[in-house]
């Protein structure tokens, strides 16, 4: 019957199946295995899925009792857990794009390449190029990036190395980039590429988990430099950097103390937090970037609470109709509506501060490039 269905009719059929049936169908016949595993079928399962919305959520937790990392996949629709299975420790999930997961181990400085779907891992090699630090100074990876090159059909990943001095490693300031390196996956190596000319600090919290928001093309983190915030993005195809400060309401407002950012409908969104003039409520200003590298395209959408010091949640990331998703002080995932202004609690509870999560797609992409 394969050899009797036209092959683009076989395509059309195929794209509509799951990542587990394709890699059963792949052992049907050789015209299958090779329609499967070539990179155009690949792309435009890519893309059915993405016209589709099938669409999952990746949530990096810890268990309360045994203390083991977990990644659990939930229904992007609905919010419902599907299935958990063990992270290797001290692996932290740090992004995905295209049905590849980036993971990386802070300890021994190593990044890995996952398709949870497929089951391939790959250890990123560490890079050959030379570093240098002056005496008395490191050279430490203060943030990693991971996205996709569409000009080159390629992933990558960047990331940014700074001098800093051992004693001051938990200062904001503590630092000056010295070297930006690019990993390209199809060419399996690291190469340099220009370091940002202006002087920028990550900030430490963002760092640990890396340039953490994804969205056309661009890695992005939260930082600090010219004695303000900015937001600091890497373009994956051009491989240039762009910074687009924060807007002057949120300089100018001595009571805000921290931000962070994610994606919002393929946006940058800027979550602030505020205190009241007391200093006893908090609640967190909600920002939507429209153009990267211009400021003035920073537009405020809504704030959330007001919160005391006790019941402060903890910003998580966006999901679908602009909903906030949080962590609670219990280490509860809960879901704000912007609309109803009620929060909502989820099947998903872990060690306090241990919730991260990348939204997530199943894909044929492979871990080795384009061998």
């Amino acid at each position: 019957m394969a050899k009797e269905l036209p092959e683009d009719l076989v395509t059309e059929i195929l794209l509509w199946l799951p990542v587990a049936s394709l890699l059963l169908c792949k052992c049907v016949c050789k015209s299958w295995y090779a329609l499967i595993t070539h990179q155009n079928f690949v792309a435009k399962h890519i893309l059915h899925n993405k016209k589709n919305s099938n669409t999952l959520l990746l949530v990096q937790r810890r268990d309360e009792i045994t203390e083991i990392d977990l990644v659990s996949t939930l229904s992007y629709e609905t919010l419902q857990l599907l299935h958990s299975q063990p992270l290797p420790p001290p692996f932290l999930v740090l992004g995905s794009c295209n049905g590849l997961v980036c993971l990386r181990d802070d300890y021994a400085l190593r990044v890995v390449l996952w398709n949870p779907a497929t089951k391939e891992t790959k250890v990123v090699p560490k890079s050959n190029l030379p570093h240098f630090a002056p005496a008395g100074h490191k050279l430490g990876i203060d943030a990693i990036g991971f996205g996709f090159d569409a000009k080159t059909n390629d992933y990558k990943i960047i990331t940014l190395l700074t001098i800093y001095d051992p004693l001051t490693i938990h200062d904001h300031s503590r630092g000056k980039m010295a070297q930006s390196e690019v990993y390209s996956l199809s060419a399996d190596s690291w190469r340099k590429v220009d370091t940002p000319p202006f002087s920028i600090s990550p900030v430490y919290s963002s760092s640990v988990r890396g340039m953490n928001t994804y969205t056309n093309g661009m890695a992005s983190l939260e930082a600090y430099g010219d004695n303000r915030g900015n937001l600091l993005s890497f373009d994956m195809s051009n491989e240039v950097f762009l910074k687009t400060p924060e807007p002057d309401d949120v300089l100018l407002d001595q009571f805000s103390d921290w931000r962070e950012i994610f994606a919002l409908n393929e946006s940058i969104a800027m979550v602030v937090l505020v205190w009241d003039k007391g200093m006893s409520e908090i609640c967190y200003d909600i920002w939507l970037l429209l153009e990267v590298g211009v400021k003035d395209s920073w537009t405020k959408l809504f704030s959330i609470g007001p919160f005391t010091d006790f019941q402060q949640p903890r910003p998580l990331g966006f999901w679908k109709n602009d909903a906030v998703l949080f962590e609670n002080l219990d280490g509860q995932m809960v879901w704000y509506d912007p609309s109803t202004k009620e929060m909502t609690n989820l099947p998903i509870h872990g060690e306090t501060y241990s919730l991260h999560f990348v939204t997530y797609m199943e894909t044929l992409v492979s871990v080795n490039g384009r061998k």
